[in-house]
């Protein structure tokens, strides 16, 4: 109380002071050539306390003046209009200038403020920078905001738990992850780069939660006021917290996309490793067997059909292993042999290559004459063809349509491969492109996986749905820039 008063005692003070010179000098001089020294107290009371001080020796100033120099003396009477002026202008002179001092004073004492965030934001900012360790820069944002006299706890959550700051109950990570997956603020908000508390049910001392990009910061608020440049520097500490958040995050997804990207090479490595090497064993089986099966060997008619069985099983081993060694050299990123070639001529060769599997099927190709040419790896995209329509044979019953198409939409071309038969269930539609991932007993889920692969390395999208008639395989390839040559 005695430190609050002190002020008001050193206006009252300065003014006796300067009325005991006034007193001394007035011989000399008029009191009324005197009275704009009051002024210079007010000046200083005003720069130093502010402006209840100086309103305060204002006052004290102009009824000091009138009781000891203004006619009749010794009283607080005034004589005539001239002494009644004089008083009044000294008084509005002593208010304004106390008003513009003490302005002067909250605007340099605003500027010092923020120049003192700023700086300190500033050591913060460099040191998060110079941390290698990102939970290391949060715990200095923790730090930083706990050392805040308006902040009583304060504590960072990550995706994964806590990462810094106050230790927090089981109940209270549970309540952040809520506001986390919520993006709901309960206790506190930001407005105009400030923090501002709300009203909750728990009271004053609840924990408050503030849902980020990547995380959540909780923290309590002391219940004394708090000044407005306090709960800006806050919310700056926060914004920072945020920033680390994200930081952290790009951190964990491409290390997890480096991990990732390691075992998709082993698996490519050694996919490629095992193909090359079962292709030999099973050519000379294969040969072996054919040799057996011709009559020259003298066979029986039961052993050729057990032969012919087996070499069937070859065939099908032979290209499972082939298909697994395209699908390595797909994922390791094999550079497509793309030029001009005519889709209708692609489509050509694949139904040729396929024609015993297509016995019994009415097929039904629908390209236009006048498709223009596409730029697209001939080998591969055959194969595209050649597996979407083997397993159009697999799911269209006897007898059933297959049907092959294709359209130019501006820079590219559709085309699509569609039989009937039963549709694809809608929870497939996505995974039937998945390596390994089949609908069928004896099935290898290589077939899809690689037509997915192809399209996907000429920049084209490839899709399934079911239509009226029964499923339909869409995909994109890009047109050529030049025509084909003849």
């Amino acid at each position: 109380m005695i430190r609050r008063l002190a002020p008001y005692a050193v206006a009252v003070a300065a003014a006796g002071a300067i009325t005991a010179v006034i007193g001394v000098v007035a011989p000399a001089a008029t009191p009324s050539a005197l009275s704009s020294l009051y002024l210079l107290p007010v000046l200083w009371l005003a720069a130093r306390w502010g402006r209840g001080p100086a309103i305060t020796g204002s006052v004290a100033a102009f009824l000091l003046y009138d009781f000891f120099f203004v006619p009749p003396v010794g009283t607080f009477t005034v004589r005539g209009p001239a002494e009644v002026l004089e008083l009044a202008v000294l008084l509005a002179v002593a208010l304004v200038t106390s008003q513009l001092a003490a302005s002067q004073r909250r605007a340099q004492a605003t500027a010092e403020a923020l120049a003192k965030d700023s700086r300190a934001l500033y050591d913060l900012a460099t040191s998060m920078l110079r941390a290698n360790d990102v939970t290391h820069a949060l715990k200095l944002v923790a730090d930083g905001a706990l050392k805040s006299p308006v902040v009583e706890r304060f504590a960072v959550v990550g995706e994964a738990g806590q990462l810094a700051g106050s230790q927090l109950t089981a109940d209270e990570l549970n309540q952040a992850a809520w506001s986390r997956d919520r993006a709901q603020a309960v206790g506190i908000a930001i407005k105009d780069g400030a923090v501002v508390p709300m009203k909750t049910h728990g009271g004053a001392s609840s924990l408050a939660y503030l849902p980020l990009q990547s995380g959540v910061v909780v923290l309590t608020l002391r219940p004394e006021p708090a000044e407005a440049a306090e709960m800006r520097m806050l919310a700056a500490l926060i914004g920072l917290a945020d920033l680390l958040l994200d930081r952290r995050r790009a951190t964990v997804e491409a290390e997890r996309a480096r991990g990732f990207e390691a075992s998709d090479r082993l698996k490519a490595a050694i996919l490629s490793s095992l193909s090359h090497e079962l292709k030999s064993p099973i050519a000379a089986l294969r040969a072996g067997l054919t040799a057996l099966t011709a009559p020259r060997a003298g066979l029986q008619e039961e052993q050729r059909e057990l032969l012919g069985d087996l070499d069937r099983q070859a065939t099908r081993l032979d290209r499972m292993v082939g298909d697994l060694l395209a699908l390595s050299r797909l994922e390791a990123g094999v550079e497509m042999d793309r030029e001009p070639h005519s889709l209708a001529d692609v489509v050509g060769g694949s139904l040729r290559e396929i024609r015993p599997q297509l016995k019994g099927h009415e097929v039904t190709v629908r390209i236009p004459d006048d498709l223009p040419p596409v730029e697209v790896d001939e080998m591969q995209v055959g194969r595209v063809f050649s597996n979407l329509l083997e397993n159009a044979v697999e799911w269209a019953p006897p007898q059933g349509g297959i049907e092959v198409g294709a359209v130019a939409i501006d820079d590219h071309v559709e085309a699509w491969v569609e039989n009937d038969g039963p549709p694809i269930a809608p929870a497939d539609l996505e995974r039937v492109f998945d390596t390994f991932w089949t609908r069928r007993t004896s099935g290898t889920g290589l077939g899809l996986a690689i037509v997915k692969r192809v399209v996907d390395a000429h920049g084209g999208v490839i899709r399934a749905e079911n239509r009226r008639r029964g499923p339909r395989f869409t995909f994109t390839l890009p047109l050529a820039r030049f025509a084909v040559s003849r």
